[in-house]
């Protein structure tokens, strides 16, 4: 019986020390106060007011409304601390214009109906900080009003710890990031506008988690969001404009084949923006939903964006073989050990393989890194405009479910989809349109079919191409990207295996497939484009055999055709070298070519296989040969030693110059 006794003597303390702490925890909500910046006038425990600096040493709720010119609310407490922004608006010339220096937990609610701004300087006296909106601790902001931050120092809101937005108008502009957060960053609602000058709109150090809300991202410079672990996009409506990758994880501890680093972008220093938002205005565009510069994001309902991708830039074929050897040495004048196979491709420290890449690069680096640098898609609308990748993991890329619609890069050494390690799609629509270079096709896509299209020419901007039923004409897909394009990626419930399609552009029929599950190929493919895994050749059409030339995605046309000899290709000289932007001389007597591109000269003899390079001489595997009237040339060599990088697909004879 005493044990008995003892035992519910013992669960009644727990369940009272239980009470006890929870309501101490909660104990700060009872200090109330409220602080006029107007009159420097307080009112609570724990608050005081002097040389324009409102200190806060004990938890509580403060309200704050008033004009603050030149000041800062300050706040160094061992408990929580909420500040309800009620028409509040502070500037400090040389710091934060809230700090918290220390708190349990920070709270800042924007009260509904109230407008209210924050505003920096682009110098702070006290480094430690480096954002208008600081916390060294987790921060929360939530609430039915607007608030609007210019972040001229560095960053707009700033949180070494967790930043977590649940609702509220925020509108930031900020030098270097929108809205940091050292550890994670949560997004469940809110109508959130960030435009960053030299920084990402948006940046993690652990993890980005949107769950909804409506975000309109704009980066002049740099990536819009960007999470050095992982980011998941649950919900929301997402626009993203930036000049470089428009989603991106990594950071410079990712690795590839299991070492060295990819560095990320770092942003620059602090400069004079008084201010104001890149673009001059004092604060940053309202944009309901819209683009930066008042423009829509594409409405997908089941549509698909253009463009396409000629050659791939892979360093490797499909089969992982690397070409046979076209010049006669290899770059930095090595020789190539031949015996009738090429060396296999050396992958530098951070290097990026260049091509359409078909089905992730498994492979790259392990698994644990994969896993800790993904980026998971699984609801939500997402449009993306981007200078270099659409969406770039440095880890695995899972889609399982959503809208994305993706204008990619205008330049062949990105693409709209990139990853470093498995490419899964699962569901969801995606529109990718792009350049042709380096985009990356699923290595799994079990769930539905996806339709990796080739043009022959790059398009203009604002070329509409469509997918429609060859039977019923059925649209399935209609989309007019804002950029110029030659790759168009599309998938969706709407293509069904088995039925076949007709691709439209510009109004004309271009290629008809019949879709398969899985990974469909169409249009002429280049050079490895969609190579590596995943390359089942569904869908293929106009694959020619013979070699084919590509420079910085434009096909080269040769009036004779490429020939190999000793493992080299040869083509002719005055096309490949035009397209190579260099100055081309031929002289009769001596059987002598000879190109001149930024300093360099070099010259070929027929039937000779030494060359010379700005006077001095130099080795080829083959020599120079006249067929057909024509002067046939090593093209490695050639264009190598004019500073350009040269890749081959074994499988498509196909040769890509970048």
């Amino acid at each position: 019986m005493r044990k008995i006794f003892s035992l519910i003597l013992c669960v009644m303390i727990s369940l009272s020390c239980s009470a006890c702490s929870a309501a101490d925890s909660e104990a700060w909500k009872n200090n109330t106060g409220k602080i006029d910046l107007n009159s420097m006038t307080v009112s609570g425990s724990g608050v005081s007011a002097s040389n324009d600096t409102v200190t806060i040493t004990k938890g509580g709720d403060f309200e704050v409304s008033g004009t603050l010119s030149d000041g800062m609310i300050y706040i160094n407490s061992d408990d929580k601390v909420k500040l309800r922004l009620s028409g509040a608006s502070i500037t400090n010339n040389d710091g934060p214009a809230i700090y918290f220096d220390n708190a349990e937990k920070a709270f800042i609610t924007i009260t509904e109906g109230t407008e209210n701004t924050l505003s920096d300087g682009k110098t702070y006296s006290d480094e430690n900080a480096d954002g208008a909106l600081f916390s060294n601790d987790d921060l929360e902001i939530k609430g039915g009003g607007k608030l609007t931050i210019s972040g001229n120092y560095k960053h707009a809101i700033a949180g070494d710890d967790d930043v977590v937005i649940e609702n509220g108008t925020i509108l930031v502009t900020s030098y270097e990031h929108g809205i940091k957060a050292n550890d994670k960053l949560w997004v469940s609602g809110g109508e959130i506008t960030a435009v960053s000058e030299t920084g990402k709109p948006m940046k993690a150090g652990a993890e980005v988690l949107i769950d909804g809300g409506t975000l309109n991202l704009t980066s002049t410079q740099s990536e819009g969001i960007e999470s050095k672990g992982t980011l998941t996009i649950n919900g929301g409506e997402i626009n993203v404009t930036a000049a470089d990758d428009g989603i991106n994880t990594g950071n410079e501890n990712t690795t590839v084949d299991g070492n060295g680093a990819q560095p990320q972008m770092q942003g620059g220093q602090p400069r004079e923006m008084n201010g104001q938002a890149q673009n001059g205005a004092q604060q940053p565009p309202e944009m309901n939903g819209q683009m930066p510069g008042g423009q829509m994001p594409p409405e997908m309902n089941g549509q698909t964006p253009g463009g396409q991708t000629p050659p791939t830039m892979n360093g490797q074929a499909p089969d992982g073989q690397m070409p046979p050897e076209m010049n006669g040495q290899m770059p930095g004048d090595r020789q190539a050990e031949m015996n009738g196979d090429m060396p296999q491709a050396s992958f530098e420290p951070g290097q990026r393989h260049g091509g359409m890449r078909g089905g992730g690069a498994e492979g790259m680096i392990d698994e644990e890194t994969a896993a800790a640098h993904a980026i998971t898609i699984n609801g939500g609308k997402i449009y993306v405009n981007a200078g270099g990748d659409g969406i770039d993991s440095n880890g695995n890329l899972t889609i399982n479910g959503g809208e994305l619609t993706i204008d990619g890069p205008t330049n062949a050494g990105n693409g709209a989809l990139d990853a470093q390690g498995t490419f899964a799609l699962n569901g969801g629509t995606v529109i990718a349109a792009s350049a042709a270079g380096m985009n990356q096709n699923p290595s799994v896509c079990e769930n539905q079919s996806y339709a990796a299209i080739n043009l022959s020419a790059s398009q203009t901007a604002g070329t509409e191409i469509s997918i429609r039923e060859t039977a019923s004409g059925n649209e399935i897909m209609k989309y007019a990207p804002s950029k110029a394009y030659q790759t168009i990626a599309y998938s969706s419930d709407k293509l069904k295996a088995g039925t076949e399609y007709a691709v439209y552009v510009g109004g004309e029929q271009v290629e008809t497939f019949t879709a398969q599950s899985g990974v469909n190929q169409i249009g002429t493919v280049a050079f490895g484009m969609f190579g590596g895994r995943g390359f089942g050749g569904r869908g293929m059409r106009d694959l020619n055999q013979e070699i084919t030339v590509f420079v910085n995605g434009g096909r080269v046309n040769f009036p004779t055709a490429p020939v190999t000899r000793n493992d080299t290709t040869l083509v002719g000289f005055r096309a490949i070298l035009e397209a190579l932007g260099a100055s081309v001389t031929w002289d009769d007597a001596s059987q002598t070519a000879t190109a001149e591109k930024d300093g360099t000269v070099i010259t070929m003899t027929i039937g000779s296989t030494t060359a010379t390079i700005n006077g001095e001489p130099a080795e080829m595997l083959a020599a120079p040969e006249l067929i057909n009237d024509s002067t046939l040339i090593p093209v490695r060599f050639i264009s190598e030693n004019l500073g350009m990088t040269v890749d081959w697909n074994e499988q498509l004879k196909q040769i890509n110059i970048y």
